[in-house]
């Protein structure tokens, strides 16, 4: 069976009920939006009431410079920018022209130090860094940042220095070099004066040493700097440093001391002219003075021994015998002078001892000399001690005895060392005996003997000897080395006999 088709059967429908609850949604809508619309006017009109009040606050310092804001120690609140700049530029004026320094030495002013002197300038401009920074601090952002830049300055307050420079110190060196040649005094040094050899006590002259003065000018330029930056003003009294000498009279002494001082004693039998024999001899040497590397000839020195040299006749040993001659007595100026230069350091070229012992000295401590046409012994020796020798030779007085005389010679030079001296010993060696026939003179003049079997003896053996010298160096009281310098040898000698010459 068929059927009829629905397609005209009318549409499901809601009911009226329905209808009604979906108003009520939009009002609810409608009203949350207008509370919002409501909510947002009441905040935008508290902002705006905040910030009308904040930037009521604020205003005073819109246009000046906040609280608590200091540049060179001076406080620019309240300022304007370009009274800030004015008022910090008079200050920075007025601090350059507010220090001076007079440089002064004993009484007398050379200059006048201030800052523009010394380099330090100003200009304006050296401000704007440091005022834009303090404007920037407090005036950029909103009202908000601001007030909260300015509550910021009283906890934190902002100060700035700048300074006009800074003093050059090249430019306090130029002057204090400009001041250092009036007031600088050179030193100047010791001088040896001249050598008095008579003197014993002092026998040299010295010009003595002058300190120099001479302007510190690193400690100056350190003080001056110091009171620039300080703004201290006043006068500053420049100060002088010691500059010593390079000699002084204490090293010249070290240059002139006493190297040896040797004395011989003349015997009470010597003749007034064997004494002056000895004293010409020391005259041509006495004050003499000995470069180093310089040979010391006795005999180119004293010259030869003749009346015309100023000589005397006196006894001398000639080939081992007593006899008069012209000169006698020159051999112990040698003797004497060989010792003093043997404990003075000296170098000997040139000596020869006497064939025999003599009285006034030591076996191995003489040394003979002799000027004759065709014969010539001579005593040399050569200064090696790197500095000028100085030679004192006189026949002095043995204490207080006027008929004791001595030969005494004194070397000076350079020092031989704290407490050091030279000394001289000797030691025989060996003792020789004679082996041999006597020696017969024949007495032609008759003094003695007559005839051919007669004889006298002159004088018995003499034993020989062989003599060793030593140069003995001491410190203080302690000898620390000693060594042999010569070893001599006086032969033995014959026995003599005159002998007459007439037959009976």
């Amino acid at each position: 069976m068929n059927r009829a088709p629905v397609r005209n059967k009318a549409p499901h429908q809601h009911p009226p009920r329905a209808h009604g609850r979906g108003g009520r949604g939009i009002r609810w809508f409608i009203l949350l939006v207008l509370l919002a619309v409501a909510a947002a006017l009441l905040w935008y009109g508290v902002k705006e009431l905040r910030q009308r009040r904040v930037a009521e606050e604020i205003a005073p310092f819109e246009t000046v410079f906040a609280p608590n804001i200091t540049i060179n120690g001076t406080s620019i609140s309240g300022m304007t920018p370009q009274q800030a700049l004015d008022t910090l530029t008079q200050q920075m004026n007025a601090q350059l022209n507010s220090w001076s320094l007079n440089l002064t030495y004993r009484g007398h002013r050379f200059t006048t130090l201030t800052y523009p002197l010394l380099g330090m300038t100003f200009s304006p401009e050296q401000l704007y860094p440091y005022l834009n920074e303090a404007w920037q601090l407090t005036h950029v952002g909103d009202v908000f940042a601001r007030k909260q830049a300015l509550e910021a300055r009283a906890e934190n307050p902002y100060n700035a220095n700048t300074q006009a420079g800074t003093a050059s110190a090249e430019m306090v060196d130029a002057y204090l070099a400009s001041i250092a040649p009036y007031i600088n005094r050179p030193p100047q040094d010791a001088v040896l004066l001249g050598f008095n050899p008579d003197s014993v006590n002092a026998p040299f002259s010295f010009q003595q040493e002058q300190v120099g003065l001479t302007l510190d000018i690193q400690a100056a330029r350190e003080d001056i700097l110091a009171l620039a930056a300080s703004g201290q003003s006043g006068d500053y009294e420049l100060q002088l440093a010691p500059v010593p000498p390079n000699v002084t009279v204490s090293d010249l002494n070290k240059q002139v001391a006493l190297r040896a001082t040797a004395q011989t004693s003349i015997s009470t039998r010597s003749t007034e002219n064997r004494n002056n024999n000895i004293r010409v001899a020391f005259s041509r040497f006495n004050g003499m003075v000995l470069k180093n590397g310089q040979e010391f000839s006795f005999n180119r020195i004293v010259g030869p021994r003749d009346y015309k040299s100023g000589f005397f006749d006196a006894d001398e040993i000639a080939y081992g015998e007593y006899v008069t001659g012209v000169g006698g007595g020159v051999c112990q100026a040698s003797s004497t002078l060989y010792q003093a230069a043997l404990m003075a350091g000296m170098t000997i070229t040139d000596r020869t001892a006497h064939s025999d012992p003599v009285n006034y000295t030591d076996k191995g401590l003489d040394a003979t000399v002799f000027y004759s046409r065709d014969r010539k012994i001579d005593f040399k020796f050569r200064n090696k001690t790197g500095g000028d020798v100085y030679i004192a030779a006189h026949v002095t007085q043995a204490g207080n005895n006027a008929k004791k005389l001595m030969c005494t010679i004194r070397i000076y030079g350079p020092s031989l060392g704290d407490q050091v001296t030279y000394r001289l010993r000797t030691e025989i060696l060996e003792t020789l005996q004679y082996v041999g026939e006597p020696i017969y003179r024949q007495d032609k003049n008759h003094e003695y003997v007559t005839y051919v079997d007669e004889t006298k003896k002159i004088h018995d053996a003499k034993e020989g000897y062989v003599v060793a010298t030593y140069l003995q160096k001491f410190e203080g009281a302690t000898m620390v080395e000693e060594h042999r310098v010569t070893t001599d040898t006086y032969a033995a000698k014959a026995p003599e006999y005159w002998r007459g010459t007439m037959r009976r």
